[in-house]
């Protein structure tokens, strides 16, 4: 009996009520500055307070493909915070907006290429120096990759 109750109960619920019809003499018309000014009178201090800015650097036009850097990266190990540099040729930069990227090679012990990818807005990049510019004739300097010495690796510096 129950169940048979709460399922008309659910019918009646789910049915659209009838809408009255308002005539347009009914409806107030208010200007629209009126209205901006009567929200900018109900607010209070309290809600007008300034967001928190963070200072987003535009690290975009400091450096090129082909330039080494040495980026300046902070890492965070157990409770403690390092700075921890990192220094390479840019052999790539993709991305557009926030998720800009850019590509740094090094070469590590032994001559094994190490790449690392960082985000160009992190804020964890403390600090980003150009030590050297290169001139780059491509977009992405991919071949680095298969370059054998430290001769092939060569690009020629930019004046």
């Amino acid at each position: 009996m129950a169940q048979k109750e709460l399922k008309k109960e659910v019918k009646k619920a789910s049915k659209p009520e009838a809408v009255e019809k308002v005539s347009e003499e009914q409806v107030v018309k208010k200007p629209v500055e009126d209205v901006t000014d009567s929200i900018d009178s109900t607010e209070t201090n309290e809600t007008k307070t300034p967001a928190k800015e963070e200072k987003v650097t535009d690290r975009n036009d400091t450096f090129r493909v082909g330039d080494t850097v040495k980026v300046f990266y902070k890492i965070i190990e157990g409770g403690k915070e390092r700075v921890q540099p990192y220094e390479g040729t840019v052999i790539s930069k993709r991305g557009e907006g926030i998720s800009k990227t850019f590509i740094v090679r090094r070469m590590g012990i032994g001559n094994i290429g190490v790449e690392r990818i960082f985000p160009t807005y992190s804020p964890k990049i403390t600090e980003l120096t150009v030590l050297r510019k290169g001139k780059a004739r491509r977009a992405k300097l991919f071949y680095l990759r298969k370059a054998l010495s430290k001769k092939d690796a060569r690009i020629k510096e930019r004046v």
